[in-house]
This record gives structure tokens, C-alpha cells and sequence, in this order.
């Protein structure tokens, strides 16, 4: 229901907004979305466990530079635990989105401002997904060994990053030619240092790179749950490289997966997509990390959805969202910001007994850089309680808040409705009894 709500206030309409701003909100340079494909959070989240189909308990890994810091989800969903089919949401947040016909995607809303669209992907994707893409660096098959990495290139693409793709292009091999497990830890690694190193490189440049390191899922297809295992805590080397050059360049860093892993058993091949695994939580629980400037520092509860990563990276890019999402932004953004509409005579913010702002002469009102807590609203004589707690919106016309004294009132009449119900359920009881 709150989700529900949520939603409509994001997609109410809006004219000429006035901005204020009331506190310092950074901003990130550009933003990397990584994709770890086939990382179930069951296998790398403390708060979370993970089983076999008979049952047994299964190993975990530690990946420090994921759980280590940023503003973490502990329980995310993914709809559909299929790769070409997540990622068709993941780019969209919505449910019932088609990889074929994927209309305005993110990558869409950010070149309207002005945004470098970028993808480095492991084991290709949706032809609408890299139609997207300014620049492309992909496999179009799953071969850990023997494939060579394809460029691709809009006409108007910097040539500086045609001549750096292809230096990672020519690096592929090196990473990948490697027997046994060195061979998925190498493949993995090849994809975070080329976007670290695509990062260094895009510096004044704002940007958003979506990246897909596919070994994770190769080794639960191919191997059991140690070797899976064994390729995720491999990870954490090449994600600390990525992580530090994000950090440096004041780069958003999103880690998230398309979809997780089960095993039959301890030493069974695993699967995500089978009727017997599509239900199991160790295939629809992913991880979901942000880090980088103006992000919490905080494990956030509750459940999430994989349709909330779209407008989450929107609202910390600052732009604009016309997609019909079926998510809503997390709360991840240090100061939050409160848009106002419906108040054409003007409005005043107070917080702890204090006018913080007075605007008027638009009929919407933004103010930025607020701390998470309470704030009173002021307009036409009436009085709002708001709570404020990441990006919120108000209809003050439509009367989505209801007036300080009504709600006190309103909190009395349903005390005294609730003490009356108790009242008379202990009445019955009693005549019951007698």
C-alpha cells in the first residue's frame, strides 16, 4: 500500500517548479551500474542464509568491498529470475518490460541530459539494450576462452574511448586464456578493470556505464556450489579496483545482480530459471549497493524490488524520470528533497520552531539538502506535518498530508475507538462466560 502511494505522488504531473536550497547535496560526476550476473545475496549477505534443494546449508563468501560500506538493501527481489529478462527491468523498473521493445530506458532519460551512455558486457545482452549505448564493449557468446570481445560505436562517440575500448578489446584474452578457476576469476576481472579503467578515463565527462561480469553465473551452471563460491570471493579484488576508481572521480558505484543461484545439492550443478529453483530465494534475492558521493552510510531493511533500481540511480543522477516505473527511489541519498505542489499562494517550511524557507509565485516548490526528520509545512493558513526521509512529494491541493490539528484529532477519535472495540470484545467475553 505504501509502495502503492509512493508511486502516484511520483507520477503526479508538475509545471514550473522553484528550486531551493536549504543544504549542500552532492552531486556524482557519472554513475557505474554493475550487474554481477547470476550473484545471489543469499551467498554473500550476513542477515541471509543459503540452502541446497535437500536442504543442506551451503557455504558463503566475503566480499568486503560489497557489504563493507554505501547505503546497502538487505533484501531485494527480482521479478523474474531470468538474465536477458532482468536486465530488461533492471534498466527500465518495470515488471512486464519486453528485451525486444524496451521503450524509454534509463540510458534513454540521461543522453536527453547530456549523459554518455557506455556498456561493458560480458556475455552480451538484448540488441535494445546496447542500441542504447554510445559505446559498447560485449561478447555475443558465453565462452569463457576463445571469444574476442566486439566494439561498437555511435558516430559521435569521443575517440578517445574508441582507441580505449580497444586496447581492453586486445586485453581480453590475457584475462581469460586460463585453466580451471583462474580462468572465471580472470574472465570477472576483465570487465571491472576495464570500466575502472574506462572511469579514469571519462573524467569531466558525465556519464552512465552499465557493466555485466557473466563468470558467476558460468560457474553455477558448471560447477558446484564450491566452485561458485570460489568465483565470487574472487570478485573482491577487481570490485575494490572499481570501487577506488569510482571513489576517486566522485563516481556513483550500484552494485546489483539480475538474479541469484540454487544448488540440488552441495555438489549438483545449479540452476535459477527451472520451475524447481524460480521460487527459491537464493534465486530471486540479489544484492543492491550504492557508493559514492552524497550516499548514507546505512544497511537499509524492508523489501525491495529490482523495478526500484531504475529511479533510485535517476533521483541520485538528478534526472528527470518520464518512465512508467513500476519502482519507487530508495532512501539512500544523504539530504533529502521535498517537492511541494498545489500551494500557488506560496509556502513556508519550518523545522524545529524555525522558518527555513518562504517561496512563492509557482504553483511547485522544490527544496533541496534537507536532513532526514520533521518539517511543518505552511500554506493558506492550514499546517502539514511532513517527514522527510529521503525524496518525497506532497500535493498540498490534493490534501495527501493531512492539517496538524485534524490529524491530532483524528489520532484521539481512533485511541478512543480502539479502547471502545477492547471494551467490548472483553464484554462479550465475559457474558460468555457467566
Amino acid at each position: 500500500m505504501i509502495r502503492a502511494l509512493l508511486l502516484l505522488l511520483l507520477l503526479l504531473p508538475g509545471g514550473a517548479a522553484r528550486d531551493i536550497q536549504l543544504g549542500p547535496m552532492a552531486q556524482p560526476a557519472g554513475a557505474v551500474i554493475l550487474v554481477i550476473d547470476g550473484l545471489g545475496s543469499s551467498y554473500v549477505y550476513p542477515e541471509h542464509n543459503a540452502y541446497a534443494l535437500d536442504g543442506s546449508p551451503l557455504d558463503k563468501a566475503v566480499l568486503f568491498n560489497l557489504t563493507g560500506g554505501g547505503a546497502r538493501a538487505v533484501d531485494v527481489r527480482v521479478p523474474v529470475p531470468e538474465t536477458t529478462k532482468s536486465h530488461s527491468v533492471l534498466v527500465t523498473g518495470r515488471s512486464e518490460a519486453d528485451w525486444d521493445q524496451l521503450g524509454h530506458t534509463i540510458f534513454d532519460l540521461a543522453r536527453e541530459e547530456g549523459y554518455l551512455c557506455l556498456a561493458i558486457m560480458e556475455r552480451g545482452d538484448s540488441m535494445s539494450i546496447m542500441e542504447d549505448m554510445d559505446a559498447v564493449l560485449y561478447l555475443e557468446d558465453n565462452a569463457l576462452q576463445g571469444a574476442e570481445p566486439t566494439p561498437g560505436f555511435r558516430p559521435d562517440a569521443p575517440e578517445g574511448l574508441r582507441t580505449l575500448f580497444q586496447e581492453w578489446r586486445d586485453r581480453f584474452a590475457g584475462y581469460s586464456n586460463r585453466e580451471g578457476m583462474a580462468g572465471y576469476a580472470g574472465y570477472n576481472a576483465w570487465a571491472l578493470d576495464a570500466a575502472a579503467d574506462t572511469v579514469e578515463h571519462l573524467i569531466g565527462k558525465p556519464f552512465i556505464m552499465l557493466v555485466n561480469a557473466g563468470a558467476v553465473d558460468s560457474a553455477g551452471h558448471n560447477l558446484n556450489a564450491s566452485g561458485y563460491l570460489e568465483t565470487v570471493q574472487a570478485l573482491d579484488g577487481p570490485l575494490g579496483r572499481l570501487v577506488w576508481a569510482c571513489k576517486k572521480n566522485n563516481v556513483l558505484l550500484v552494485v546489483t545482480a539480475d538474479h541469484g543461484m540454487v544448488f540440488p545439492d552441495r555438489e549438483g550443478k545449479g540452476g535459477h530459471s527451472a520451475e524447481k529453483y524460480a521460487t527459491r530465494l537464493e534465486a530471486l534475492r540479489v544484492p543492491l549497493v550504492f557508493q559514492g558521493p552524497g550516499i548514507e552510510e546505512l544497511n537499509l531493511g524492508g523489501q525491495w524490488s529490482e523495478m526500484d533500481v531504475a529511479p533510485t540511480v535517476l533521483a541520485l543522477l538528478d534526472v528527470s524520470s518520464n518512465t512508467s516505473s513500476e519502482g519507487v527511489a530508495l532512501p539512500v541519498r544523504k539530504g533529502g528533497i521535498l517537492r511541494v505542489a498545489g500551494a500557488p499562494a506560496g509556502v513556508e517550511l519550518w523545522g524545529q520552531g524555525t522558518c527555513l524557507a518562504n517561496a512563492s509565485g509557482d504553483n511547485e516548490y522544490i527544496f533541496r539538502g534537507l536532513e532526514w526528520g520533521e518539517y511543518t509545512l505552511k500554506a493558506g493558513g492550514q499546517s502539514w506535518d511532513v517527514l522527510v526521509d529521503g525524496d518525497d512529494t506532497i500535493d498540498l491541493a490534493g490534501k495527501a498530508t493531512m492539517p496538524v490539528g485534524m490529524r491530532r484529532a483524528f489520532g484521539v477519535i481512533m485511541i478512543l475507538v480502539i479502547n471502545l472495540g477492547g471494551m467490548a470484545t472483553i464484554l462479550r467475553i465475559w457474558r460468555r462466560s457467566e
